[in-house]
């Protein structure tokens, strides 16, 4: 009986990743349908850039809330709540539509609901691999969703592109919503799943739960180092959020090329989380992870010199590479760190502070490139620079001391 339920277990989760890996590849459909979309309806580099920010805007609105929320109940009732909302949200995007009746003010602000719901899944999500993998298989697990997550960007663009130049680009949305009610489907196995026991509800409220996982963030050194650092690299990284732009509008490129540039960073990012565990166990993984910063920061300044396709497309392979060999890494580390009961606070804390700098950057990426007439190079040199300055600086004040 017992080898049963063992086989039984390990079945469900490999539904549980199988799941995920569908839901994965609708948000590559949106990576380029929904930036696609709005270039449509404007040419604003502005509008562009926060097209392909929802996610980020979601942490930076309600990032922070989200972490004491997940801590005190089970994440199985959140990630199914979220994959409703949000298959709910691309159907109506669809039928929008496919109506003409989605001016961009109302495309954006779906596709930020959809970005906010992705926030409760995200940190819910960190907690459910927690729970349902031991120590052993954390890297695993996580390695199998990142590779899914970058074959996404592979076929994603790629569909949206054979759709764009056919059959238009709504039918993309449609699949999107199907692939959240792929994961609904899978996720209702775990649905009943008891679990660690959550935080306690206390008279306190989340203002000090919050603080408790603020608090933990703030003394442990490595991670108060690691947040300030990719917090200024999201911050300058956002300047991609253009590369739909960059492609479309100053290389001139057509909707299956633009997809293209975007498949590149999708092969630079399965490439990355198949190699990120064997390059972690070889050079040390806070070593490996200020690596992949510096890379990152190398990729965009080769990205502002791009004439062509080709060129662009290259560029976009290594800095996607570098930013999930670096993300990757990071994530796992903090799994095994961070205490159970306080693991959705920091993580929410970090991704908000992290990924809530993203739509600053796009705004300030956006703005700084329509003040220059439309040009995105000079942005894409000046955030690959900084970058390339602030990396090794926190390197030889503070990470190499932690380096195991």
């Amino acid at each position: 009986m017992a080898g049963a339920a063992r086989v039984v277990e390990e079945l469900k989760k490999r539904v549980f990743l199988v799941g995920q890996a569908v839901s994965l590849f609708g948000d590559g459909l949106a990576i380029l349908a929904i930036p696609l979309l709005v270039l449509q309806l404007t040419s604003s580099p502005l509008a562009a850039a926060l097209s392909a920010t929802p996610r980020s805007i979601g942490y930076l609105i309600v990032g922070l809330l989200s972490g004491p929320i997940v801590d005190r109940t089970s994440p199985w009732p959140i990630l199914i709540t979220a994959d409703v909302i949000r298959a709910a949200v691309f159907a109506l995007l669809y039928g929008l539509t496919v109506a003409h009746a989605a001016p961009v003010w109302l495309i954006l602000g779906l596709a930020l609901v959809a970005g906010g719901a992705g926030v409760f899944f995200e940190s819910s999500l960190t907690i459910a691999v927690r729970d349902l993998f031991a120590d052993a298989e954390l890297m695993g697990a996580n390695a199998f969703l990142e590779t899914a997550a970058q074959t996404s960007v592979v076929l994603g663009p790629a569909t949206v592109g054979v759709l764009a130049a056919g059959m238009g680009i709504d039918l993309a949305l449609l699949v999107n919503a199907l692939t959240f009610m792929v994961s609904l489907a899978t996720l209702a196995f775990f649905a009943r799943r008891p679990g660690p026991r959550p935080v306690a509800r206390g008279t306190d409220g989340f203002g000090t739960e919050f603080r408790a996982g603020l608090g933990y963030l703030l003394r442990t050194p490595l991670i108060r180092a690691m947040t300030m650092l990719v917090v200024l690299v999201n911050l300058c990284m956002a300047v991609e959020k253009l590369i739909v732009f960059f492609a479309a509008k100053t290389l001139g490129l057509s909707a299956p090329l633009v997809s293209m540039a975007l498949i590149g960073g999708g092969l630079g990012g399965v490439a990355g989380a198949l190699t990120a565990s064997r390059l972690a166990a070889r050079t040390g993984q806070i070593r490996l992870i200020a690596i992949s910063l510096t890379g990152i920061g190398a990729a965009l300044v080769a990205m502002s010199a791009a004439p062509d396709l080709a060129w662009l497309m290259i560029a976009n392979v290594v800095l996607v590479y570098a930013t999930i060999v670096a993300s990757l890494v990071n994530r796992t580390v903090r799994q095994r760190v961070v205490p159970r009961e306080l693991l959705g606070r920091v993580t929410s804390t970090i991704r908000a502070f992290g990924l809530g700098a993203t739509p600053v950057g796009a705004v300030l990426a956006g703005t700084f490139t329509q003040l220059m007439g439309g040009d995105p190079r000079p942005v894409f040199l000046g955030s690959g620079l900084i970058i390339l300055i602030a990396t090794p600086l926190t390197w030889f004040r503070t990470l190499r001391h932690h380096q195991g």
